[in-house]
């Protein structure tokens, strides 16, 4: 027979493909709130599959305890197991088992996937309750979707080697991109601009320096535009004064780029089990300078071409390290 972890881990991917494939329906009205249900869900299996296979596949270690009276009116010393309505044990719900889980230091979760996961419940809550999603809010639920999507990814395999890769897990940007003919402006109804802003604050107000590795949002950004393959516009960088100009701010690239030599490091002995500053590290990381994707290399001083220059990376890097370590 399946472990009990195991049985609740596949219980758990199943919650998870069926809110993508409720998602990616381009013509489902109940979409974002239907997927923040599922996907919430899938996460509680997945953090109760993860408690239970830590506790030697003991289902009691999600029970729920509870004192009660005695003859007397006083509390009982002796703990009872609370039941539902069916008389069956009352489980952990979500903040249990995440506080749970945060008791050990090696299970311990990023503070960007408590962020995320807030996100989703109170996603959830408003739209169980009353409020459906508006043009705005679509949006950013694709956002923080696409991010815990990624985050349950990387955990189930960091804790139960699970390769999820069969699946066709990823997001279709399409829930909030206009029809075709006249665009028309929609402001958000004062209700969605609350819980934008609430959710605004969860993706602000995480430290990126803690999240190791995992996400709040991913930022999702939609252009249209026609094109061939005769008329299609190529871009370089020149010294044209009358080339069109793109501007990337100084913070842009910070973004892009947070990571110093000394903060990549830093990440890689946090992330892997293996991870050593030896001839096999740097033989990996000089190739990926040349990949701008990862590696930008800035001159300490732009107005001099001689001057000392200093790598910064991205944190998509870590999926290149990925292969060559094991992740802790």
């Amino acid at each position: 027979m399946l472990a009990r972890s195991l049985q609740l881990l596949g219980k758990a991917k199943s919650a998870l493909v069926s809110a993508i494939e409720v998602y990616n329906k381009p013509d489902f009205e109940y979409r974002e709130e239907t997927f923040s249900i599922l996907a919430l869900n899938a996460w509680e299996l997945l953090l109760k599959a993860k408690v239970i296979a830590d506790a030697d596949n003991d289902p009691r270690a999600i029970y729920v305890y509870e004192k009660r009276r005695t003859k007397t009116r006083e509390w009982s010393k002796k703990s009872y197991i609370k039941r539902n309505r069916a008389g069956n044990p009352h489980t952990m719900g979500l903040s249990q088992l995440i506080v749970e889980l945060n008791n050990d230091p090696s299970t311990k979760l990023s503070p960007a996937i408590k962020s995320n996961l807030d996100a989703l419940t109170e996603i959830r809550d408003n739209a169980v309750h009353y409020m459906n999603a508006g043009p705005h809010l679509s949006k950013r639920v694709l956002e923080i979707g696409t991010a815990s999507v990624r985050n349950f990814i990387d955990l189930a395999r960091k804790w139960f080697d699970e390769d999820l890769s069969e699946y066709s897990l990823y997001l279709m940007p399409i829930g909030f991109v206009p029809g075709t003919g006249k665009a028309q402006a929609i402001s958000p109804t004062a209700d969605e601009a609350n819980l934008l802003k609430f959710l605004e604050g969860l993706i602000r107000g995480t430290d990126e320096s803690d999240a190791l590795g995992y996400y709040v949002a991913l930022e999702v950004d939609i252009s249209m535009k026609r094109t061939s393959a005769d008329s299609s516009l190529e871009v370089a960088i020149t010294d044209d004064p009358d080339a069109p100009q793109v501007q990337i701010t100084e913070e842009d690239m910070r973004k892009r780029y947070p990571w110093d030599y000394g903060e990549l490091n830093r990440r890689l002995r946090e992330r892997y089990v293996d991870f050593k500053q030896n001839k096999k590290y740097h033989s990996i990381r000089m190739p990926l300078k040349k990949d701008p994707r990862l590696v930008n290399t800035r001159l300490l001083d732009p107005g001099n071409p001689k001057s000392p220059k200093k790598d910064f990376y991205s944190p998509n890097i870590l999926q290149e390290f990925d292969r060559h370590y094991a992740r802790k």
